[in-house]
């Protein structure tokens, strides 16, 4: 029986990582918080950093990468990353950066890691898609919309971690200067609330039978909205599934399920 565990450890505007377990199997994807945070985030949900095989990383903007040189440096993980990001990055062992082009496929024993491209105003940004035991898990934030490459890499996912970072009215009646809401919502900034909801619907229809909404604003969106405006959609296209809100500094459980 293999065990399939998979936890956002922090999520939103400070800081994004997510930890996944399939098996004998562990990874990171991102590492947007301190080693400290990320360390006693895993001890909270009974794993550790001496387990982590590797990190995936989407893109080098600090709310992704806040922790990788000092996991680098004390923990010696290897860390896929697109080169032109890796590029990017100071005070890490370039023998621990692993170039991944995207889209891409990575193998870590009976686990693959299939990296897709996304919309993002970053040097390189990507999703991913993990294969393990005959099911899909997708992984998508920093999307400015939903492209036919995220549709078709999450299409049939069985569970789902989902951008939701702002909602339209918060967003345009809020306090950020002009510019920065236009970087937003634009085709290179984040996914809104409704076309989430819109997406999720879409999901819902295609297979996929858990999803958890992260990477929220901390000041244009909050968790109730984002529960509520999705969660409304998939009422009104009568789509049952398992909703849930990642928390921004806590684990949040995706998904834990015995493979056999």
């Amino acid at each position: 029986m293999n065990a399939v565990q998979i936890f956002t450890l922090c999520s939103g505007s400070s800081g994004n990582c997510t930890f996944c377990r399939f098996g004998n199997t562990s990874f990171l994807i991102d590492a947007g918080a301190s080693r400290r945070a990320i360390g006693k985030a895993l001890d909270s949900i009974g794993a550790s950093l001496s387990e982590l095989s590797a990190i995936f990383v989407t893109h080098e903007h600090s709310d992704h990468i806040k922790g990788l040189a000092m996991l680098a440096k004390y923990d010696k993980i290897p860390i896929y990353i697109a080169p032109v990001s890796g590029k990017s990055l100071s005070g890490i062992d370039e023998g621990l950066l692993i170039p991944m082009k995207h889209p891409a496929a990575v193998t870590l024993g009976d686990v693959t890691v299939t990296s897709f491209d996304t919309l993002h105003d970053s040097l390189s940004s990507c999703g991913f898609v993990i294969s393990y035991g005959g099911e899909r898990f997708g992984y998508a934030t920093d999307i400015g919309r939903p492209t036919q490459e995220v549709t078709d890499a999450l299409c049939g996912c069985r569970a789902v971690i989902l951008e939701a970072n702002y909602d339209k009215d918060m967003l345009r009646e809020g306090p950020y200067p002009y510019p920065l809401k236009q970087r937003i919502a634009g085709k290179y900034g984040h996914l809104d609330n409704d076309t989430a909801a819109k997406f999720c619907a879409f999901l819902g229809k295609t297979g996929t039978e858990r999803i958890l909404l992260a990477h929220l604003s901390n000041e244009n969106n909050t968790p109730a909205i984002a529960y509520e405006t999705v969660h409304q959609k998939l009422e009104e296209e009568n789509i049952t599934l398992s909703l849930g809100v990642a928390d921004r500094y806590a684990p949040t459980e995706l998904i834990t399920l015995a493979l056999c």
